[in-house]
């Protein structure tokens, strides 16, 4: 079973989502997405999502600062889904592959999200912001 991670971080007020502009695989060219990817061998899903923020955007985070939010189940994967309040200068993310990073606004966002970001991000957002609930499972 393939497992994955999927990050959104939010700046410090929480109307802004860092999103990344796929290239790869096929099915998602063109649009918006989390960032994240692939776990490796032995990593669980916040040293993934640690080491993919480092990679796609630059970012050097704590695992302590990541809020679990739930893992999303399918028949051949898992993808591990986590929240994180970026109190830095919004600048600081970078574009660091050829897949661009960018900043959006969390009440407009483009036509071109991956469709579950549409309640992906209110999710994490109530999950940051209140905290009310351990954690979403989600079969697909």
């Amino acid at each position: 079973m393939k497992k994955y991670t999927l990050g959104f971080i939010f700046n410090a007020s929480l109307d802004k989502v860092l999103l990344m502009h796929k290239l790869k695989p096929d099915w998602q060219v063109g649009k918006l997405n989390g960032l994240g990817g692939k776990m490796e061998d032995e990593e669980d899903g916040i040293r993934g999502i640690q080491r993919e923020i480092k990679e796609e955007a630059g970012l050097n985070t704590e695992p302590s600062d990541w809020i679990y939010i739930g893992t999303l189940h399918s028949a051949t994967w898992t993808m591990e889904v986590f929240g994180y309040i970026y109190t830095g200068d919004l600048t600081d993310a970078k574009s660091l592959e050829e897949e661009r990073v960018e900043w959006f606004d969390v009440e407009k966002l483009p036509k071109n999200v991956i469709n579950n970001l549409r309640w992906l991000i209110p999710m994490t957002l109530d999950k940051l912001k209140h905290g009310g609930f351990k954690e979403a499972v989600v079969e697909c």
